[in-house]
Order: structure tokens, then sequence, then C-alpha cells
């Protein structure tokens, strides 16, 4: 398993399995270390600590002993021998037992737990039961000459050296549940071991959260108040005037929740008392609405699953994705923050989780709304479970009700429905919005909006024109965009980019990796864009040049995007391999959010934006570009590939010594026409030899002999010899390849752009040659990829303007030169000599027919 480097207050730094054999709980050797912190926390001295302890020999001479995974002592443990059982036993103030799953937890509490108190001589002893669900503390008093042992929740266990003190449950006593799928299964257990059926048990379950909800939201600003769901098995209550308790509660909770539920649910427990008083054993001590973010996510989407039949996993955007944006846009007291497109409420939650802290009534603050009813019944009840106690989510069409909160918000996040059939087409909509507008030149050759409607606009596009209106001046926005916005050179997206930055100051964008949003149901490219909304709206986006902007590559997310699982990713040590670990205790999500968001703070952009600033005195050396540089574009461009660090400094580097552009040397030819501009068809019955792009490899490539009436239509180049091939595509600016002098008819598929050497600048071939082979012609490629998926192409007039290092060194060029030539000649690799050797005759082995495609098996 994989290891993890462990900071135990007691023994100092240990190496030990993060996670249990079978990689789903913690180790047992991780839950001590997080039951041993808690102690020393609640002021537990570490230096009264003993580690495995015997508590208890057994047989022949004591070979065989009954061991606690630690006691806690009422002086040092330097000064008594704790290696003598009885010197033990007269100090032990805790005797503790730790195990690394709940499933035998019944078990263990008879056979291992309590017998540690049978064993106690201090009658103040406690026993403490510690797993990744449960933590319990079990003790004993006499009564009337009998031993009586009670059980209770964490919140019982004394001071350091007092006794236990049985009182009410306080909002201040819950503690925080890591596990809330491990509860609510532990729960379905005893309610299945009761013959409640599985629908019941959900509609059961349903029940509990949300008089349990209701109860801590009802007590939030009143922590000294007893709870009203209470441990009533420990407190002594009659079990029938538990449940009546109970169903007082429900009865509140119901009024208050119905209205954002999906289906009426029952204001009465429809179960046994005793079944109801087990089970508040086990929940009454949690806090639900402390849960961190991510465990009430996989709580809910494994709940609406259960309980509604919702798969939720296409609905929320990853927390570390929105508590990014969040850091970056920085809710502030008395802010509102609106969500126009809010789906299940994942930036609302981001920005609570981040204020509640410091403004007890930030929920007031928070809004959102939807069009889908769907989304607002997961939206809310998400609010709730993070602790939201009255939501303000609407449900309601943002297109229609966009200029009813113009000017309202502070602070404007939004993933909109973005997509290219996500389309509106309503006239009296798109009458309400400048780019539901036609755009035209005006003599002056700048772009301006007429009064005719459009027939059609993208939802997305509209979605940023709503979160523009509805911030006030000076108001923040972030805004979730595939790449296509930023990018494209289509007249629809540059008119969108040149209305935004009439209305708004570009403040930073941040690209992140294909597919971080694959399991929400978009496979593009996308990035973040912060803007900051102007008092007044200019004439031209380029009457605004004097500012800069930070751009980011986000490279990790703490997650696997590359497959479908999504696995989470978490910082190592580059060593050794084990994993680090954080303040809290836990592994640090590998992700480079906070070097990017430090970034941003410390460029000189901050200045201008005072929200983004933090209170350090680091120096200002974070990225920034001046706007200029965007205005240099004629369809303004703001797609951060080509604003970013990597990128220009790379070109920076080239540019300071010898160089050319490809463009120097090299000339496009275009599709379907030969080297000297005529015009070429394919004949149907003519043998071809199609070159796929899965086919070109660095310099090399291979083919398949095709029929003309077999071509796909996309064979569109018939090369000739000295053809230069580049992908042309995002995914493929690697792949290139050289048509030397061969008697074959290549053609070769459009995803590549077609290049000859210009004449007199044949010698420029060797560092042409040398310079593709490379990840530094890949990396000014792909930042020149305009769209948002894989199939961004990098337009020719792009791959034009790369920019080649020259090779000074005379040796170097030599060593080249047979490569080139080799090359030239269609001797490009081993693989193209040997099938030219076979087709000639030259080399004698049986050649089956190729595959027509890659699903056939043999």
């Amino acid at each position: 398993m994989d290891k993890l480097i462990l900071t135990c207050p007691v023994r100092g730094v240990l190496k030990a399995s993060g996670k249990s054999a079978d990689g789903l709980t913690p180790s047992e050797e991780a839950l001590r270390v997080e039951t041993i912190r808690h102690l020393v926390r609640e002021g537990y001295p570490k230096e009264n600590f003993k580690i495995e302890p015997i508590i208890k020999k057994f047989g022949s001479a004591g070979r065989n002993s009954f061991r606690a995974d630690f006691a806690v002592l009422n002086v040092p443990a330097s000064v008594v021998n704790v290696s003598d059982v009885d010197t033990l036993l007269s100090h032990s103030i805790v005797l503790c037992e730790v195990k690394r799953d709940n499933a035998g937890y019944d078990y263990v509490k008879h056979t291992q737990v309590k017998p540690l108190l049978d064993f106690a001589k201090l009658d103040r002893c406690v026993a403490l039961y510690w797993d990744n669900i449960s933590h319990r503390i079990f003790w004993q008093e006499w009564v009337e000459g009998k031993r009586i042992q009670h059980e209770g929740s964490l919140s019982l266990l004394p001071k350091f050296g007092d006794k236990v003190n049985v009182t009410y449950l306080t909002i201040g006593d819950l503690e925080r549940s890591d596990s809330l799928i491990g509860l609510f299964e532990r729960i379905e257990d005893i309610l299945h071991q009761a013959s409640i059926d599985p629908d019941k048990r959900y509609e059961i379950i349903l029940q509990l959260i949300l008089a349990k909800l209701f109860d801590e939201h009802s007590n939030d600003k009143n922590p000294k108040n007893p709870l009203r769901v209470q441990d009533f098995a420990l407190l002594g209550t009659p079990v029938e005037l538990s449940k009546q308790k109970m169903n007082e509660l429900l009865g509140e909770a119901i009024a208050f929740y119905q209205c954002y539920l999906p289906r009426k649910v029952s204001n009465v427990f429809n179960l046994r008392s005793q079944t109801l008083v087990d089970i508040l054993t086990l929940l009454a001590p949690i806090r639900l609405t402390a849960a961190k973010r991510e465990v009430i996510q996989t709580f809910y989407m494994k709940f609406a699953k259960d309980l509604y039949k919702w798969d939720l996993a296409q609905y929320f955007t990853p927390i570390t994705v929105t508590d990014f944006i969040i850091d970056v846009l920085n809710p502030q007291f008395g802010e509102h923050l609106k969500d126009p497109a809010c789906g299940s409420a994942d930036f609302l939650t981001a920005a609570f989780h981040k204020c509640r802290d410091k403004y007890q009534s930030y929920s007031d603050c928070v809004w959102g709304s939807d069009n889908s009813p769907n989304a607002v019944q997961i939206a809310i009840i998400n609010m709730l479970l993070n602790g939201d106690g009255k939501t303000n989510i609407r449900h309601e069409d943002s297109l229609e009700a966009s200029h009813q909160y113009e000017n309202q918000y502070n602070i404007v996040v939004c993933n909109p429905p973005f997509g290219s059939k996500i389309l509106e087409k309503r006239k009296e909509i798109l009458a309400r919005f400048d780019l539901g507008h036609e755009w035209v030149e005006d003599p002056q050759g700048r772009l301006a909006i007429s009064t005719q409607i459009l027939d059609k606009q993208e939802t997305g596009i509209l979605f940023v024109e709503v979160c523009v209106v509805q911030t006030k001046p000076n108001g923040r926005i972030g805004l979730v965009l595939p790449n296509g916005y930023l990018g494209n050179r289509s007249k629809k997206y540059h008119i969108l980019r040149e209305w935004l930055l009439r209305h708004c100051k570009l403040v930073s964008v941040c690209s992140f990796p294909r597919f971080t949003f694959k399991s929400s149901g978009a496979d593009v490219s996308a990035s973040v864009v912060f803007l900051q909304k102007r008092e007044k709206v200019l004439e031209s986006a380029r009457a605004d040049d004097s500012y800069q902007f930070n751009a980011e590559i986000i490279e990790t997310v703490g997650w696997n995007v590359g497959n479908k699982r999504g696995e989470l990713i978490y910082r190592r040590n580059p060593s050794d391999g084990s994993y680090l670990i954080g303040e809290e205790g836990g592994k640090i999500p590998d992700s480079d959010f906070d070097k990017i968001l430090r970034d941003m703070r410390n460029s000189i952009v901050s200045f201008d934006y005072p929200w983004l600033m933090d209170n350090t005195n680091e120096p200002k050396n974070g990225w920034s570009v001046p706007i200029k540089t965007v205005f240099e574009d004629q369809t303004i461009t703001i797609d951060p590939k080509i604003y970013s660090k990597k990128f220009l400094t790379l070109r920076d580097s080239i540019m300071k010594v010898e160089h050319f552009l490809i463009g120097d040397i090299l000339d496009l030819i275009p599709e379907s026409t030969t080297k000297d501009g005529k015009r070429v068809r394919k004949k149907s019955s003519q043998l071809y030899d199609y070159v796929e792009i899965s086919d070109i490899g660095y310099g090399e490539f291979r083919s398949r002999e095709l029929r003309g009436w077999q071509l796909p239509s996309r064979a569109k180049h018939f090369a000739e010899s000295g053809d230069i091939y580049i992908g042309a595509v995002w995914g493929s600016v690697e792949k290139w390849c050289i048509i030397g002098d061969d008697s074959k008819h290549y053609v070769v598929t459009n995803g590549c752009h077609r290049l000859r050497i210009k004449k007199g600048q044949e010698e420029a071939l060797i560092d042409l040659v040398a310079y593709l082979s490379t990840d530094s012609f890949a990396t000014q490629m792909r930042a020149m990829a305009r769209g948002s998926d894989g199939l961004a192409e990098v337009p020719i007039d792009a791959v034009l303007q790369v920019l080649v290092p020259k090779i000074i060194d005379e040796n170097t060029r030599n060593v080249l030169r047979p490569y080139v030539n080799n090359l030239l000649a269609g001797r490009q690799s081993l693989h193209a000599t040997v099938s030219s050797l076979i087709t000639h005759g030259q080399l004698n082995i049986p050649m089956p027919a190729r595959r027509p495609n890659h699903t056939v098996l043999v």
C-alpha cells in the first residue's frame, strides 16, 4: 500500500499505510494518530501517553496478553513503571481501542472495549473507542452496590483529570463526521434489523436528516441551548416520550422544508420507538452541517440516487474548481453573490463555506436561480445539507428575468449552459439582449449593434450578458467559458469578446486541463474568466488599452482528468512516493490552484483590484500581460494559452537568438491542388496510399492502399515529393512527416497543413526538421490552437508565425544532414524501408491483407 508520512504528537514522524489493505478505509495507524491528536488538542498531556500498553497477562508465565492501543495516565509516563500492569492501571484515566472500520463495532464493544473498564482501577477511568465512523466513550459507576457501564458520544469526554458529566447536547458539543455514508449505512443496518423495507428506510433517513438539519439551524445562534435531537438512551428518557419529542420536531421541520422537496414527506416517524432511540444514539452527536463539503457531496450523490433515483454525477462542479474561483472573487461581509444558472449550487455552497465562519448571516447574501425544477430541488437540498438554513434559490428563467436584477449583485459567478446546440430562439427574449441582435461594422470599421434580431443565439453567450447586466458597477464576475468563446475567430465569438471588453475590464483568464468538466457532460477545454464591470460602457473595446491582465495555465486540478473514473490524486514526497499530510491531518490534493492564486495576487494586476490583493508583502513578480497585446489580434482573442507565461517566455527566448519564422521558408499548398496550383480530382478506380493522422509520427508515416472510391471525405491532400505535413489540430500538433522521392500516389488527411520549402531555402530544412521534433515546437502550436476540444485547429497563419531557432554550429548541421536527406529520399524510418523492400520484391515476407480499420480483431 502507498505510504503516508504521519506526524504523531507522541511518537513523532511515522511512515505508515495511508489506507487499509482493501484501499477503502484509513489504516488503523492513521486513525490512532488522529485519536491521539484529538486528545492532545483537548488538553491531555502528550507526555502522559503510553502506546500499546499491556492491560492484562494470561496463561502460563503471562505469555499471552491483552493490550490497548494506548493509555493516558494521570502522571507523565516516564515517572512510573509502565511495564508493570498494576502500576499502569493505577494511573490510567483513558484506555483506548482503535479499529480501522466500523463493521465489527458491536463485537469489539463487548469483547475489547468494555473489558478495558473491567481491568481499570480508577473510578474516573474511561474507555475510548475510535474508528472511521464512530467515536464513543465508555465509563462506569456504582449504584446501590452494583457496577453499571455507560456509553456516550465523544462530547462527554471529560477534561483532563475530571469525571464524566452527562448533560444535554448543545450545538457546540457536536462533532464533525468524515464519513456520512458510513454513518447512514449503520443507521440503515439498524432499520434493516428492524425489518423495515428498503424504500421505507430511505424515507425514514430523509426524515431524520430534515429533523436534524432543522434542529441544528434553529440553534446556530444559540450555542448554549440544549438541542432537541439527543441521545435519549444515555439521558434515560423513556422511549415513548423520546419518539413523541422527535415527532414534534419532525412536524416543524416538514412544515419548514416541504416546499423545497420533490415529493411529500410524512411528518410522523413510522418505526418502533426503541429503533428510533437506537438510531439517535449514533446520529445525535454528529453535526451534519459541519461536515466537509466533499463528504456532504459524496453522501448526497449516493442518497439522492437511492431516494429520488437521481444520478447527480453530471450536476456537480468539482469542489477544488469552485473553491478556487470563489477564493479569487473573495466575497466580503455584506456583498451579495449570485449564480443565475446555479445547477446544484456548487458555487453557492463554496461561497457559503468560505464566508459563514467570518459572517454568521452570510446565507442572506447567497442567491441562485435555475430554469430546471430538478436542478433547483438538488440545489436547495445541497444548500440545506451544507448548513444554509434559508435558501435564496429560485426556479426561474434567468434569460427572461435578466434585467429584473440589473446592477443588483456585488459578485456574479456562473458556469453557463454552453454548447453550439443549446440555443435560444424566442424572439421576445433575444430582443432584450445586445448579443441577441445582429452586429455590423460602422463606417470607421467598428462593430456596432443593429436593430435586426437574430433568429437564434447560443444560450451560453446570452448568459454572459446576463451575468454582466446583473452585476453592480465595479462588481466582479467569474465565468467558466469554453475556449472556443475566447479564441474562435468566427464573427459571433468576436462580437462576444468585443461586447465583454466594452462592459468589463479583463482581470485574469485561467485555462483548465481538457476533460476537467467531463463528468458534468461538458467534453470541452474551458477557462475561467475573471472580470470587473466598468462604471461606463466603452464605445470600443480598444478605447481602454492602458491596463494589464493575468493569464494562467492550470495543469493539475486534484483528480485524474485523463480517465472516466476521475480518481483523486494527492501530493507525494518525490523521493519515496509517500503522501504529504496537511495541517488537518489529511492528504493534500495535488492541484495548482494555490500556486495560481498566489501568482495572480502577486502580479501587478492586483494593484488595480483591491479585492484581489492579499495581506502579504511578497514581491509583485506574478505574471501579467498588457491588454494592448490582445488588441494586436483583429478578433481580440482572449484564449489564455497565447498569453501564458510558458508560451510567451518561450517565444521571447527564441527571439534572443538567430531564428526565422516558418512562413519565411515554407509556402502553404491548398487542399486538392498540385504544387503548381492546378486542381486535382480523385479517380475512383485508381489505387492510392492513404495517410491518416494516426499514421503519422515524428517525421515518419505509414499508409494503407485504397481505391479512389474508398477514400474517406477527409482525404484532401494529393501529395507530391517534397511536401511537408504538420498536424493541424491541438491533439496532433506533434505529428509531422515529409513525402520523399517515391512513386506511390499518396493522399494525406485534411487534419494536416500541407507546406513546401521555398526556392532558395532548402538549407533551412535542417533547422526545421530538428525543431519539428521538439516539445518547443509543439508548445507553440498548442498555444495557438483555436477552439474548445481536441479538434481545436491551429490556423495556417498562426503556423506560419511559429518561431524556429537556427542551428549555428556547422558540425551539428552535418550530423543532422543525412537524416534530412533520408526523409527527402523516402527512407524516413525502418518501417518504411522494410515496406519498400517488400513492395519491390527484395524482401520475401508474406503480406496478409491489412485490417480495414482498428475494430477488426485480426
